[in-house]
């Protein structure tokens, strides 16, 4: 005879799959966005010091084919932590899913920028590029953050947000290179020190 599923047993069901998806998300499976986080923020300060010394500003953007390597081993790392963790539950693939979107977005927007840059054969679209994808992150981290429960991963997408918004400010007083220094603390604030206190506190609870 089949037992009755009470409301109370649903919403236990429900704690004890969001508490094993924040103890998975937090047990190695951060140490990809420190380091995407970290990687980010240099390349992003690297870029506002070519702007300003190299003869040939424009030049300065290919630095940030260095993202190609960047989700290369961000992916090994990924893979890695899949194959030790524990059991996977309904809300780590929706974590899983959620920043998989996020990739995929970034993509298509880029390739809508450049391609719409070059129809026109104009590059002012590129200014939207910095703070448009701040803005997908925050949301990507906000979703992390109400999916496990996390605080440190809200902070961090408001972070983002604000991120964007000082971005646009950047271009109201034509100060464009500064966009370059948000984007690198928006990185480390936003996804690299979260990472960090997610693994301290799954250190802690070992």
């Amino acid at each position: 005879m089949e037992k009755n599923f009470s409301e109370q047993d649903s919403l236990k069901l429900i704690n004890e799959m969001i508490s094993q998806a924040r103890n998975n998300f937090q047990k190695g499976s951060t140490n990809s966005s420190i380091f995407c986080g970290y990687v980010v923020a240099a390349t992003a300060f690297a870029n506002f010091i070519l702007i300003h010394t190299m003869k040939d500003p424009n030049r300065s953007f290919w630095i940030w084919l260095a993202m190609i390597p960047m989700m290369i081993i961000s992916g090994i790392i990924s893979r890695k932590h899949d194959r030790h963790s524990t059991v996977k539950t309904h809300i780590d693939k929706i974590v899983s899913s959620i920043w998989n979107a996020f990739a995929i977005s970034i993509g298509i927007f880029l390739i809508s920028i450049y391609s719409t840059a070059h129809a026109i054969n104009s590059g002012y679209l590129g200014i939207l590029i910095t703070p448009v994808i701040l803005t997908m992150m925050g949301a990507a981290q906000y979703a992390t953050s109400v999916a496990c429960r996390f605080k440190p991963y809200l902070y961090g997408a408001l972070i983002f947000w604000g991120g964007a918004l000082l971005c646009v400010g950047c271009y109201l007083i034509k100060e464009f290179s500064l966009q370059f220094i948000i984007l690198g603390l928006c990185a480390i604030l936003g996804l690299s020190i979260p990472g960090h206190i997610a693994n301290k506190k799954a250190g802690g609870n070992v």
